[in-house]
Formats: C-alpha cells, sequence, structure tokens
C-alpha cells in the first residue's frame, strides 16, 4: 500500500438524505425560439440566405411544435410570440429589418424568459455574424441559466465569433454549435435543416423509455463522474439515459467529493444540486510509532508515514496536510466513525500496539494517534484519550 491519499469507497453509504432529487416528465411537444441577428453586418445576400434558411426550419417543423420569433441589434424584438401558426412564423421572418450592433447574450437571454413557464421541451435556435457588444448578460451566467432552466441551445455561428464559448453553451445544453465562413452563406438553409434533424433524432425518440439528469454545483465547473466515467462539469446535462440506478460523484476541491445514487426514470429528467458543503470529508491521520496500519469502521484505509511531527508547533497541521506522504483518507461521511490504529511489534512494547477511538467527524480533520501516551490531538488542538489493553506498556 502507497502512503499517501487513500479512497475510501466501501465503507461508507453514498446516499445521501439531504440532497433531494427533482423528477420533471419529459414533454413530447417542442416549443423553439427562433433568434436571428439583424445588425448591420448581415446585409445583402446575408440576410436573404439566412430568412431562406429559417422559412425552411418553420416548414420542416413536426405538426403540433411550436415556435417564437426573435430579432435582435442594438434592441431585441420579439417579433412573433410563441405560436402555433406557421404563416405568422413565416410572415415575421420576411419582415425582419437589418441595422444596428450584435447584442447576442440579451437577446439569448430574452429567447429563455419566453420560455420559462413553457411545459414542452425547450430549444433556441440562434444565428450570429459577431462577437458580442453591449450586452448586460454574459457566456457564463446564459450556460447556467439555459442548464436550470433545461433549454437547449443550438447555435449558428458565421464568421467572427466568440466560437469556444458558444460551442460551451451548445455542448453543456445538450444542442450543437454550427460555424461556417462568411462566405459561405447560401449552406445556412442546409445548417437550419441539419440543426432540426438532429433535435429530432438526438432528442425526441424513444422519449418514455429513456431519461436526462441535469447536475448543478455550487460552485459550478466541477467536475460529475456517472458509475466512475468522466462525464463533464457542471452545470451538466446528459440525455438519453436508460432507466437504472447511476452513481453521481461531483469532485470540489481539495478532494472533497459529493456523492449520491440517482435512479433515472423512462421519461423523466431528474435534476440535482451538489453543494460543497455536503460534500465528504477528508481525514489524516499520523501516528506514532510511525508505520502504523489504519482501520476506519473494519476497513483497512493504509498506514502512517515515517515523517515527524511535531504537534506541538505552531501550524502543525498545515505541515501535514500539505505533505503527500502522509496517510489521507477521501470521502468519509459526517458522522461517528470507530477509528483503530495497530503498530508493527518493532519495539519493546508488547505484541498488542493498538488504539481505537469512536470519533466525531464534521468536517476535514487531522488525527495525531500516540499509542505511547494513549493519546489523541485533532486539527483543533483537542485532546483525549484512545481506548486500549490497559497492561500494554506495564513494563
Amino acid at each position: 500500500m502507497k502512503i499517501g491519499k487513500f479512497l475510501l469507497m466501501l465503507a461508507f453509504p453514498i446516499v445521501m438524505l439531504s440532497q433531494n432529487v427533482t423528477y420533471d416528465r419529459i414533454s413530447q411537444k417542442n416549443t423553439f425560439i427562433l433568434i436571428i441577428d439583424k445588425s448591420g453586418s448581415m446585409s445583402g445576400s446575408f440576410m436573404k440566405d439566412t430568412k431562406t434558411g429559417a422559412l425552411n426550419f418553420v416548414s420542416q417543423m413536426k405538426k403540433g411544435d411550436n415556435a417564437a420569433l426573435i430579432s435582435f441589434s442594438d434592441d431585441i424584438s420579439v417579433d412573433v410570440p410563441i405560436t402555433s401558426n406557421r404563416s405568422d412564423l413565416k410572415r415575421g421572418i420576411n419582415s425582419i429589418s437589418i441595422g444596428g450592433s450584435t447584442k447576442l447574450y440579451d437577446a439569448l437571454a430574452a429567447g429563455a424568459k419566453q420560455l420559462i413557464s413553457n411545459s414542452d421541451r425547450r430549444i433556441i435556435v440562434y444565428l450570429t455574424d459577431g462577437k458580442d457588444n453591449g450586452s448586460n448578460f454574459n457566456a457564463g451566467n446564459l450556460a447556467s441559466m439555459f442548464q436550470g432552466e433545461n433549454i437547449f441551445i443550438y447555435g449558428i455561428g458565421v464568421g467572427d465569433v466568440d466560437e469556444n464559448s458558444l460551442q460551451n453553451i451548445s455542448e453543456i445544453t445538450g444542442g450543437k454549435f454550427h460555424t461556417i465562413l462568411s462566405n459561405n452563406t447560401g449552406k445556412l438553409s442546409s445548417i437550419y435543416s441539419d440543426v432540426l434533424t438532429s433535435f429530432y433524432t438526438n432528442h425526441t425518440k424513444n422519449v418514455t423509455k429513456k431519461g436526462a439528469l441535469i447536475v448543478k454545483s455550487i460552485p459550478v465547473g466541477k467536475v460529475v463522474m456517472l458509475n466512475g466515467k468522466n462525464a463533464g462539469v457542471t452545470p451538466l446535462k446528459a440525455s438519453n439515459l436508460p432507466p437504472r440506478n447511476f452513481n453521481v460523484e461531483v469532485y470540489f476541491d481539495n478532494d472533497r467529493i459529493w456523492k449520491k445514487e440517482i435512479e433515472i426514470k423512462g421519461g423523466y429528467t431528474a435534476s440535482v444540486r451538489a453543494r460543497e458543503k455536503d460534500a465528504l470529508k477528508n481525514l489524516w491521520v499520523i501516528s506514532k510509532p510511525h508505520g502504523a496500519s489504519v482501520f476506519i469502521d473494519g476497513e483497512y484505509v493504509g498506514y502512517t508515514s515515517n515523517e515527524i511531527v511535531r504537534t506541538d508547533k505552531w501550524r502543525w497541521h498545515k505541515k501535514v496536510m500539505t505533505n503527500e506522504k502522509e496517510l489521507k483518507i477521501i470521502g468519509i461521511k459526517p458522522g461517528i466513525h470507530k477509528i483503530e490504529v495497530i503498530g508493527f511489534p518493532d519495539f519493546d512494547y508488547g505484541p498488542d500496539q493498538k488504539m481505537t477511538i469512536d470519533y466525531l467527524f464534521e468536517d476535514d480533520d487531522i488525527l495525531s494517534m500516540d499509542i505511547f501516551k494513549n493519546k489523541v490531538k485533532n486539527k483543533k488542538g483537542e485532546t483525549f484519550s484512545g481506548k486500549q489493553r490497559a497492561d500494554i506498556f506495564n513494563f
């Protein structure tokens, strides 16, 4: 066993009752928000090709689906509210006129606002030919909002756009981002068709058989593991999941891990929020004698290092927590646990050099366990006695 980090997987349950999972039925109807850039650079054939693509999109929507139209430049206009009337949508598209700059992010936020009270599957499809200019919203808080509202984002970027940020927004919401060169706008019609086909193919089949999962965290940007595999970072949206239990882990800083077993139900989206304060805790153990075996609730977790630590020195605990050679146990559920330390018989202090304590874990902690003196000291400097055979040191 290598001295250092030890991930305790078996001894502690992963179900955390304080964390509730919410389930929302996946609708079989769809509502699209078409958002079109009408800034000054969209003139000529560019806007003509864009309108052609958007018109084809509306024509190819399935019966029963709804849509709305928003155009933007310096200002943001809801040209056609959510409707099933294809003729109103087409008239709105044909009526778009150009002029102004590019408040893309505020336009996307306006699209989300149209969808908040809508119970259908919700999708935003936008086109822009430039980087955002003058919005109150930014890519980061938009990504969080779309994830929180379970909105799919499909984007089309033409020319000089903020490709990395926009692609990230699409990926984490289950959508897709397309880019083309500004001299190739004749392909916009086929791209709009591809967007619609992609959505129908990936998100409307087997909706009653497959489920989805949304994992959020405070703070965001934390790695999520599903059944031991890296699924991305929070906020995370995973679609087309088979109906069964998934082990979800969210990795916070300093090796703190939030864990929960979540049931995925066919036809439902499961949503959960991981909070750092609810993550499992870490424990460092040092001992006298060195090289002692450590057990937690009967589970072997490793042996202590041969490093010398003076616990009477100021900030001794910092030295322990930053030393990779010290024994660190990752993933302990808060509560009372039995800690047993057994020294190897390298010294003439009797054959059973061991000490046991029942200890209440509330946060990351360090236990300095002195078998010689039957004393334990924690990170706060509190000291207490352990349990050991009374005759061990009577010689």
